[in-house]
């Protein structure tokens, strides 16, 4: 009798651990998490009884609105902001969220926006958001919308599923993802600015939710919330809110503007949030490792071992990165890159990796023919920002593998602008799509020469 107690006991263990991981893995939060951010996990909650925000969370849904749309926040608890990058829309007033159509009702009228994603329904309004930080086109056409509607008295009552406590943060992944630079440009750095205010006590609710994304940030999105992010297809529920922000503020390529941010933040604070989630050590810039970016279909190096051989006869320890799947562990990858003091690379994502280096360590960045502008404002400027030195290499014609197609004269190696001037994807086929390089290894050389000046290291190491 004891043995077959025994074996009950531990068949109950067995089974309540198996619902326990399929309840985490289908649902896309953990159910442990999740009821330390709940005030009730109870159902048939009404609207009224959803509590409200805490006072001193109020005030910071103001920093998400503009001026303009203050007053209107205050009075009626819901407003938006819109500018030419993103739109992000606030309620600061209770909400239930129906994950399953990603409708939240409010008990506020809309009809006071004069927005273009404003529809009539019912003689009330729908405020529509795609929840992604840069509001292209062709980006938001992936990105699922969520509408804001007005709950009416007259209305069935939709009870809550889930009762939280802080607010909620929508925002999307279905934009440029599995690309570096547009995961930290569109997502965790507006991620960053959107909810760090509320120190960790927030809940992220992730449309498009992409669960690769979401393994490979969770460092990131776990010291931002301290409860798992929602997947809204999976767990189809209602939830209430005492309020909620829908899309990301979006402050320019890789940047954030400290003077419209709480407690002055900036892409320098950023950094070191980063330091934090991936508990990297503060290494001393006074050393000679570069790693070396190395891209393999286009715009790669056709001269890389000449490149390898003069660096290290510069004296530095060179760390060559030829694989995307060394860097998309992102964990081990950012310990490697913070042990580094030069970072060089032609244009592309990898130099996203710059926010992982320590302060003033150098950014070397191989700009490639009819690519200086965005050269410039997606990497140069940001890495200022960043508190490093920045030093770029624009190419020769001859150093371009275009000129082997085309001659000296021809539009497309005397002027790039033209050939963008004709559209955006054709330029783009052209000069980052079809384009290699042949570096030019003396001249490259200066540029490295300076990046040892500017490490206060003006002779090789190799002769001290």
């Amino acid at each position: 009798m004891e043995g077959h107690l025994v074996c009950s006991a531990t068949q109950a263990i067995g089974l309540l651990a198996f619902i326990y991981l399929l309840y985490t893995q289908s649902f896309g939060f953990d159910p442990v998490k999740l009821h330390s951010g709940t005030r009730d996990l109870v159902k048939n909650a009404t609207m009224e009884e959803v509590g409200g925000l805490e006072d001193n969370l109020r005030p910071l849904f103001k920093s998400f609105i503009g001026d303009g749309d203050l007053q209107k926040l205050e009075t009626t608890g819901f407003a938006c902001d819109s500018t030419f990058y993103s739109k992000v829309c606030v309620a600061n007033n209770r909400v239930k969220i129906d994950t399953k159509t990603m409708e939240i009702y409010m008990p506020t009228r809309l009809n006071s926006t004069n927005d273009t994603n404003t529809l009539d329904k019912e003689e009330n309004k729908v405020v529509q958001v795609r929840p992604y930080a840069w509001s292209q086109f062709d980006l938001l056409k992936t990105v699922t919308p969520v509408k804001f509607l007005q709950q009416s008295p007259q209305a069935s009552a939709r009870y809550c599923n889930y009762n939280h406590t802080v607010p909620a943060v929508i925002f999307s992944s279905g934009g440029f993802t599995g690309n570096l630079f547009h995961e930290f440009n569109e997502i965790v750095i507006p991620l960053y600015i959107t909810s760090r205010v509320f120190e960790s006590r927030v809940q992220f609710i992730l449309v498009d939710y992409n669960p690769s994304l979401v393994m490979k940030y969770e460092r990131i999105f776990s010291s931002l919330s301290r409860y798992n992010v929602t997947n809204p297809v999976t767990n189809t529920s209602v939830h209430c809110f005492p309020g909620a922000v829908v899309g990301l503020k979006f402050h320019g390529f890789l940047g954030i503007n400290s003077s419209v941010v709480p407690k002055r933040n900036s892409m320098i604070e950023f950094k070191k949030f980063l330091r934090s989630a991936y508990s990297l050590k503060i290494t001393n810039v006074l050393n000679t490792v570069l790693l070396l970016v190395s891209r393999r279909k286009t715009r790669s190096f056709l001269n890389e071992d000449e490149l390898v051989d003069m660096m290290e006869e510069l004296g530095f320890d060179v760390v060559v990165v030829r694989s995307p799947k060394k860097m998309s562990n992102l964990e081990r990858f950012a310990k490697l890159v913070s042990t580094c003091n030069v970072l060089v690379g032609a244009h592309g994502a990898g130099l996203t990796n710059q926010v992982f280096l320590p302060t003033g360590a150098v950014v070397v960045q191989v700009v490639p023919l009819g690519l200086e502008w965005p050269s410039t404002v997606y990497f140069g400027e940001p890495a200022v920002r960043m508190g490093l030195h920045y030093l770029d290499y624009k190419i020769g014609p001859d150093e371009s593998s275009l000129i082997d197609l085309y001659a000296h004269d021809d539009p497309v190696i005397s002027d790039p602008g033209s050939v963008f001037a004709k559209g955006y994807y054709i330029g783009k086929e052209m000069y980052l799509d079809k384009q290699n390089i042949r570096v030019d290894v003396n001249r490259f050389k200066g540029t490295l020469v300076e990046a040892l000046r500017l490490l206060k290291l003006t002779t090789p190491i190799s002769t001290r």
